[in-house]
């Protein structure tokens, strides 16, 4: 049995509904790759542990399971830079090296191969190969960022 299938939408992370109006299931690194490269900070990175009361702007587990140890939290380099670069052919290079610094944590688990492309002005592609060590298994996962919106709008398994 897999992971619940999480979809990012403009206000968070959602489980996905199939057609039969069932929760989906994914069972590979989708999940991994989405919440490490959209689901951490999109304001920075985890310094601090937050006061109770104070909102959180990271990802709830950087706090419950990995104790503010910066190595092993999923701080979401690569949505904090498309907050805060202008799209262009020169900048494909950068959020390129960001996007793997986000997946650095899969290295031990996979191989990754990470593409971007430019859609236009205002969005962006950014497709990641993950080869799993352990066995055959490949996927291709499918990102496009909206500067406009500032906001994931499509994410999805090739």
């Amino acid at each position: 049995m897999g992971d619940l299938l999480i979809q990012i939408t403009g206000d968070g992370g959602e489980a996905n509904i199939n057609s039969r109006n069932e929760l989906e299931l994914t069972e590979g690194l989708f999940n991994m790759v989405l919440i490490a490269m959209f689901g951490g900070n999109p304001d920075g990175v985890t310094t601090k542990e937050v006061e109770d009361g104070e909102k959180r702007s990271d990802w709830w587990g950087n706090s419950l399971f990995f104790n503010n140890s910066p190595e092993q939290q999923f701080n979401s380099y690569t949505e904090n830079l498309l907050n805060n670069i202008t799209l262009n052919s020169q900048s494909r290079q950068i959020i390129k090296g960001y996007v793997e610094k986000d997946l650095e944590f899969l290295s031990n688990l996979a191989k990754t191969e990470v593409n971007v492309s430019l859609l236009g002005v205002d969005k962006i592609d950014i497709t990641v190969k993950v080869n799993e060590l352990s066995n055959i298994q490949n996927s291709e996962f499918q990102f496009i960022w909206d500067a406009t919106k500032s906001e994931l709008i499509e994410n999805r398994i090739i």
